[in-house]
This record gives C-alpha cells, structure tokens and sequence, in this order.
C-alpha cells in the first residue's frame, strides 16, 4: 500500500461513502473559513508526487505504470500558538482525490521544539492525522519512505494507521511522547500512546501500546504493542521494530475470529554513499517476517537504489521478494520517479 493512510474502522462511512470532490471542497473549505482573517504570507504549501512502474519477474507478467502518491499539503497560522495543517492526496486504488490530513495543532507550552527546562513543548492535535505508533508513521509515501514498499510488519498490523480524534504531545528533557484517541471500530474507541526515548543525538528506542475500548463482533479486544530503535553511525542509518497484535490484522478493528494472533518484526539498514562514491546515491536494504498463530509465516526482503538529482526529484528502483510458507517466492521489480515541491 503506498498511500498516505488507511481509515481504521468503519465510523467514518459517511465521510468515505461522500464524493471525493466533495471532500476536498469540504477541507478547503474549512481552511479558508478558519484562516480568513490570515494574510496570505501566513499559509504554507507543498507537495509531492510519484510514477511508478511495476512488473512481477517472472516470464508471463507485464509491467504496469502507475501513481503511487499525489499530494498537496497546507498549513495556516490561525492564531501565536494554533495551526490548521491539512492534506489532499490522490489514492491509487479508488483514483480519486481523498482527505489525508486536516487537524488543529494547538501549542500548550513553549513556542519552539528547542526551547529550554524539563518541558520543551507540548501540545495537542484534534482532527484526522497519522495515528503515532510505530516508526513507520513518520515516512510519508513516497518523499520520506526510501524504499518503494512499506514493511511487511506494517502492512499486517496497523496498515498505515489515519483516524479522527485528539492526540496529546510532548517532547521533554529525557523522553518524547504521545497520547491519543481516536474512532477506531465501530463498537468504542482505539486508544494508545507512543514513548520515544533519545539516546544522544544518533539513538532512539521507542515503544507504542494501542487497544480498543470495547470488545469487537468477535467478543475479542483488538490491542496491539510494539518496540523499536533507531541509530544513525555517519551516513547509514538503522532501523529495527517488533510487533505483536490480537484480533486486529490489517488495519481491522472487527475481525471475525476472536483468537487472532500474530507477530513480526523487521531491519532495514540506508546507506547515502555520496561521501564513498561521489555521487548523489544512497543503497538501502529490509528484511522482515510476520507469523500467525496457526504457524502461517512470510518472509519480505526488499533491496533499494536512489539517485538524487537535486532537491526535490529522485528515481529509484526496488527489488522485492515475498515468500510465503515453502512456496516459491514472488519477486517484484519497481521503478519510482518522486518529485517533492
């Protein structure tokens, strides 16, 4: 899946079974209602854009071309200390324009993430955003993800988590976090938060919990938990996340079997070898594996290549193997042209 988010639940039916030029009109709209006393030097915008083309090695596919992402984002100066930031995307899979962000961000201490003391700043989000958990939450497709694919874990648990709700959050002196709810499924709400603890300026573990406040049709409480770490050594990064899940598989909160459950993991290592080689070029490599309780088991490994024109334009190309069991495993390979504005 390579879009900005998935809607968790079914709460937001209305909203989804709405035309999706009405949604958009309906953000705008509200963007330019709340920031109508706002001089124009005060609202921001960017965006991003990718082609991709896919074919599946084998000697009967064909490859296909195709977006992957198309998105505009935008944010106003409401007020000192309130922001209105929003996003419009293309979703590939319906061919329409969606709603994938449009939240207040409401300063409540501290003016910058720099600022002084035991408390930096804190805040609170209250809208449609990236649900925090996990480390994937933060690489929006495709400028910030550096592989084409996201991980596999991803993909079998939250499944790129956007949902409407509060989030509270912080950053201190000696950890980082975030506390949030949102609609989630259909019966309750989903809950959770997110620890991130830095370790120096090139370390990070993190932690995050999610659960649902009421029990699903399956008479089973769909929760979830993680770990992680990042560390940064020069110009390769590291990334590693582990994650557990009951009565939750894909991003559905109402799963009909009640003794769903499943775990994995994966690593990924991103090389910029522009200082090795000389030229603007970064390898990067995963590999995960996701198993279910009943001993179903697949492996992914996922190998990058990237060339950096100039800011704001890449092309890259991603080998991907998926194995699934003692089945022969199927491999993928996709070029990706991803221009950011």
């Amino acid at each position: 899946m390579n879009n900005r988010g998935k809607i968790m639940g079914n709460k937001s039916e209305q909203w989804q079974d709405m035309p999706e030029r009405l949604q958009a009109i309906l953000l705008v709209f509200t963007l330019t209602t709340c920031t109508a006393p706002v001089v124009a030097q005060q609202i921001t915008w960017s965006g991003f854009a990718d082609v991709l083309y896919t074919r599946q090695l084998s000697d009967t596919a064909n490859g296909n071309f195709g977006y992957g992402q198309f998105e505009i984002d935008f944010s106003a100066v409401v007020l000192p200390k309130v922001n209105f930031i929003g996003a419009i995307s293309y979703s590939a899979g319906s061919g329409h324009f969606i709603m994938g962000a449009g939240f207040l961000d409401i300063s409540l201490n501290g003016s910058a993430p720099d600022g002084n003391g035991l408390v930096k700043h804190t805040g609170v989000m209250l809208g449609r955003f990236d649900v925090p958990f996990g480390i994937d939450y933060t690489r929006i497709p495709s400028p910030n993800r550096r592989l084409v694919s996201i991980p596999l874990l991803t993909q079998k648990t939250v499944n790129c988590w956007n949902d409407i709700g509060l989030n509270l959050y912080g950053e201190l002196a000696l950890f980082n976090y975030n506390f949030f709810i949102v609609n989630g499924a259909e019966n309750g709400s989903a809950m959770g938060s997110r620890i991130t603890i830095p370790l120096g300026e090139s370390m990070e573990f993190g932690g995050s919990f999610a659960m649902q406040t009421a029990k699903n049709d399956a008479n089973a409480i769909p929760k979830i938990y993680g770990v992680d770490f990042q560390s940064t050594l020069g110009p390769v990064k590291l990334s590693f996340e582990y994650q557990q899940a009951t009565a939750l598989l894909e991003g559905d909160f109402n799963l009909e079997t009640e003794d769903c459950q499943h775990n994995g993991y994966y690593g990924e290592v991103d090389w910029d070898v522009t200082s090795f080689s000389g030229l603007p070029i970064f390898l990067i490599g995963r590999y995960g594996a996701w198993e279910m309780d009943n001993n179903d088991q697949v492996s992914q490994v996922a190998a990058g290549l990237g060339y950096k024109f100039g800011k704001g334009f890449e092309m890259r190309a991603e080998y991907l193997s998926d194995q699934v069991q003692h089945y022969n495993p199927e491999n993928h390979l996709t070029m990706q042209a991803v221009v950011s504005f």
